[in-house]
């Protein structure tokens, strides 16, 4: 099944640390600290949005029996 969405492969030629001169891994293709290179500068990666679901009515697993409830079950 092919996907509809194609993305870039990381290249050091792509990473921003390379194009600024700033990276330090001295070695063959893209390392852990890899970001890619963007005309706004270095940019944190994307997160997923917190959506707040709604609110459960809590519900008691287990509760001691009322009273009444108590009286009927030793009567």
């Amino acid at each position: 099944m092919a996907t509809a969405t194609t993305t870039a492969k990381a290249k050091c030629e792509n990473c921003f640390f390379q194009q600024n001169l700033l990276c330090a891994v001295s070695g063959s293709g893209p390392c852990g600290t890899f970001r890619p290179a963007h005309p706004d500068g270095l940019r944190p990666p994307s997160q997923l949005r917190f959506v707040f679901r709604q609110e459960r009515r809590q519900q008691v697993a287990w509760a001691f029996p009322t009273p009444s409830e108590q009286l009927a079950q030793h009567a």
